[in-house]
């Protein structure tokens, strides 16, 4: 099978920055935090860490806050690159960008990745960064998350529906064409509007959560670091009788006894990182990850519980000691 599109860049061409947060909420920080994950596109690696008061690359703060006025002030006595987080125009301070605190990862991901960049300020203003994500990371964006999503490219169309847990194709090679490149990053996603359910007939569909593991599972090794936090499932997922997904399936019962971070995962999984971050990605575009005490969840609309293992899934699941006792 052939490499989907979207390549990593290799560690000696990378731009290594070091980001500082100060005075930002919760939901912020994670948006932060997804952003830098998706600037390996641009080239650029980014540690992002609380400010201490010590030197960084760019400070992001927000000056609604008197500790993020005082960490203002010292970055841009030092002339540190400074991005703050507003809901409200700075028309007083006309040199430093802002962006809302609502706005989605990819956005953040702009402005960090203009104000990190060194010596190459001559490409044009319009790039945009979602041309570079995965589709599949995309799709665990807030704007599209737990939402009905039609997916295009080349003429080719799926149909996300979240509310009934399946994705719909016109044709089975069609459906078994964009799991294998939905990980690459042409995918045009729109919100749909689901008047009438539109839905193909005599078409194909799958489970959402298996074809995104799938997906997810093929091109894991182009897929970037999910975002540092912990997290818990709030459903288990459909994975249909696919016995490739027993890895998944350790991560998912974990996941739903507590939560954990994805270091966590692995000492407790016993598996690889990119199976880990596969499995991760998949559940967070299915909208099945939460963020304990969180507020930016998308709801997870009703669907009809699955049962966790059954007929040839349930011996495989065995096997493995994945059914609770």
């Amino acid at each position: 099978m052939s490499a989907p599109p979207f390549l990593p860049t290799t560690a000696t061409d990378m731009i290594r920055a070091d980001i500082a947060t100060s005075a930002l909420n919760e939901q912020v920080e994670q948006r932060v935090r997804i952003a830098a994950s998706l600037l390996p596109a641009y080239m650029i690696r980014a540690n992002v860490r609380p400010w201490d008061g010590t030197r960084c690359d760019l400070l992001i703060t927000d000056l609604s806050d008197g500790y993020g006025r005082n960490t203002f002030a010292l970055a841009r006595k030092r002339g540190t690159p400074v991005l703050v987080v507003s809901d409200v125009g700075l028309e007083s301070i006309s040199d430093v960008p802002f962006v809302p605190a609502n706005s989605p990862a990819p956005a953040y991901a702009q402005f960090m990745r203009e104000l990190l960049s060194k010596e190459d300020r001559t490409e044009t203003s319009t790039t945009n960064i979602s041309a570079e994500i995965p589709a599949l990371c995309r799709l665990a964006e807030l704007e599209f998350r737990g939402r009905p999503v039609d997916a295009i490219l080349n003429g080719r169309s799926i149909r996300i529906r979240p509310e009934e847990g399946r994705v719909y194709a016109t044709s089975l090679s069609d459906l078994l064409s964009a799991r294998d490149s939905f990980i690459s990053s042409p995918w045009e996603l729109q919100v749909a509007n689901t008047a009438g359910k539109n839905h193909f007939k005599d078409g194909a569909n799958r489970s959402l959560e298996a074809f995104l593991l799938q997906s997810a599972y093929l091109g894991r090794q182009h897929l970037p670091s999910f975002p540092e936090g912990r997290f818990q499932l709030k459903d288990w997922p459909d994975v249909g009788s696919a016995p490739e997904f027993i890895g998944a399936l350790k991560v998912a019962r974990r996941l739903m006894r507590a939560p954990a971070s994805a270091s966590e995962l692995r000492s407790a999984c016993n598996m690889d990182e990119t199976d880990i971050r596969a499995s991760l990605w998949a559940y967070q575009a299915s909208n099945l990850l939460s963020i304990p005490n969180g507020k930016d969840d998308a709801a997870r609309p009703p669907t009809q519980p699955a049962a966790p293992f059954s007929g040839i899934l349930a011996r495989i699941a065995s096997r493995f000691g994945l059914v609770n006792n």
